[in-house]
C-alpha cells in the first residue's frame, strides 16, 4: 500500500511517500498478535474453533476485484462460525470484533520458510508453522458515519 502526504513547510510541499509492501516472514508470532495485508487483519488465535470446516476457496476476502486477492498457497484454510472466531479473537487479544467483520480462519504450513498469503499489490506474508490465524475485515465509519467493511 503506498500512501502520500504533503508536508507543509515554508518553502514549496513536497509529497512524502510512505510504502510498506514488503514481503514478511514473521518468525515470532505469538497468540494475540495482529498483522496486516492491506484491508485484512490477520490475528493469531489459541486453536482452530470446533466449528471449523474446510474449504475449497484459498482466497481469504470476498470479490473478483485484484484488491481482493489475498490467498493462501499452502496451509489448510476455513470456514468457522463468526460468533466462535469473534470469541477466540477476545481471548487472545481482549478486543470484541463484530461477528459481520471475521472472514476463514487458517492454518500455516509446517514450512515456514515462504510467503503464503500473498497478494498481487501489498507484501506477501509467512507465519510460523502450525500457527492458527483468523482474518478480520478492516472496518471504516461511511458518511454518515456508519460502521462498514473497506473493500480493497
Amino acid at each position: 500500500m503506498t500512501k502520500t502526504r504533503t508536508k507543509r513547510t515554508t518553502s514549496a510541499a513536497k509529497p512524502e511517500c510512505i510504502v510498506n509492501n514488503a514481503p514478511k516472514l514473521l518468525e515470532s508470532f505469538e497468540t494475540g498478535d495482529v498483522s496486516h495485508q492491506g484491508d485484512l487483519i490477520i490475528v493469531r488465535i489459541a486453536a482452530l474453533p470446533a466449528s471449523a470446516k474446510p474449504r475449497a476457496d484459498r482466497q481469504l476476502a470476498i470479490g473478483d476485484t485484484q484488491g481482493s486477492r489475498h490467498v493462501m498457497t499452502r496451509g489448510e484454510v476455513y470456514d468457522a462460525d463468526a460468533n466462535e472466531v469473534a470469541e477466540a479473537i477476545l481471548a487472545a487479544t481482549g478486543h470484541r470484533v463484530g461477528a459481520q467483520y471475521i472472514g476463514p480462519v487458517f492454518v500455516s504450513p509446517e514450512s515456514p520458510t515462504a510467503h503464503d498469503l500473498t497478494h498481487p499489490e501489498h507484501g506477501h506474508q509467512g507465519f510460523p508453522a502450525g500457527a492458527v490465524c483468523a482474518v478480520v475485515y478492516q472496518r471504516n465509519l461511511d458518511a454518515e458515519e456508519r460502521e462498514r467493511r473497506v473493500m480493497d
